[in-house]
């Protein structure tokens, strides 16, 4: 009866996790609601420039789920870079990659708008052991977590 049992529930979980969820995406112009978070934003931080158009994702129910920002030339001089908006348009996250000559460089990151103020989160991670963590309100620095300071990263 155990078995059984057991089974049943294993039948029951492995159908239910293969409910099946369809996305599509269309490359459109900025809506309003990004356009103004992307003016926020660059006022404080002019290295992100407002895109002329994303690539909205979308949910079954014609929901967007999040935004890819893509630009002609890559906005900071990067080998590499992914940029998602979120469905609120509340939050940008980043990603930039540097292939130096001596390892790589990942500068990730995130922007957060509370009311009327634009704040930023920023991790760059140089080789496995060096890390610097940096939190800006609107463009000013607030904190900042570099235990090499002074050294080119």
């Amino acid at each position: 009866m155990k078995k059984i049992t057991l089974l049943l529930l294993l039948f029951t979980g492995f159908s239910y996790s293969q409910e099946k969820k369809t996305f599509f995406t269309t490359l459109e112009p900025l809506t309003l609601e990004q356009s103004t978070f992307f003016a926020l934003v660059n006022r404080y931080y002019p290295d992100f420039s407002i895109p002329k158009m994303v690539n909205n994702i979308y949910t079954e129910t014609n929901e967007v789920a999040e935004s890819y920002v893509e630009y002609d030339r890559s906005p900071i001089d990067c080998d590499d870079y992914l940029i998602v908006l979120q469905s609120d348009n509340k939050r940008l996250d980043y990603q930039f990659v540097y292939n130096l000559g001596n390892g790589n460089l990942i500068n990730k990151g995130s922007f957060y708008v509370l009311g009327s103020d634009v704040y930023k989160v920023d991790f760059s991670i140089k080789g496995k052991n060096k890390n610097f963590i940096e939190m800006y309100k609107n463009g000013k620095e607030v904190y900042n977590e570099n235990p090499y300071k002074g050294l080119d990263k």
